[in-house]
């Protein structure tokens, strides 16, 4: 799916939810999250091939250590912001700022060991 066709997709999304708005205000927030996560769906299919090619690449320069960490923590940032993004447009700016932190931290947390294995390096180099 390109580029196109995921902005067909929520452009009728849009226009169905303003539909559904004027008739019955309650159900355009099913209408809306079936939409989103249509677009998140596809979302993933086009991240699949970035994440192999990823992978290989890391494994070709010896660093296939530091991929699952690194991917992790990609992935946890694009859903905190896709979350938050959906919490800002209900006008939850709170709580959207809440789901960012807690993946700051949760990134930081993955993170921990590879910050770890660089401050064993910088030893190393000190001691040369």
């Amino acid at each position: 799916m390109g580029i196109l066709q995921i902005s067909g997709v929520a452009l009728l999304a849009v226009m169905l939810i303003l539909c559904v708005r004027e008739l019955c205000a309650t159900m355009a927030l099913p209408v809306r999250l079936a939409a989103i996560l249509t677009l998140l769906g596809a979302s993933i299919l086009f991240y699949l091939p970035v994440i192999e090619r990823l992978r290989s690449l890391f494994t070709l320069s010896g660093a296939d250590t530091y991929a699952t960490p690194i991917l992790r923590a990609t992935g946890i940032a694009l859903i905190c912001e896709f979350a938050a993004s959906f919490c800002r447009d209900l006008g939850e700016n709170t709580l959207a700022g809440g789901v960012l932190l807690f993946g700051k931290l949760e990134i930081l947390v993955l993170c921990l060991p590879l910050i770890d294995e660089v401050l064993e390096i910088a030893k190393e180099l000190l001691k040369i």
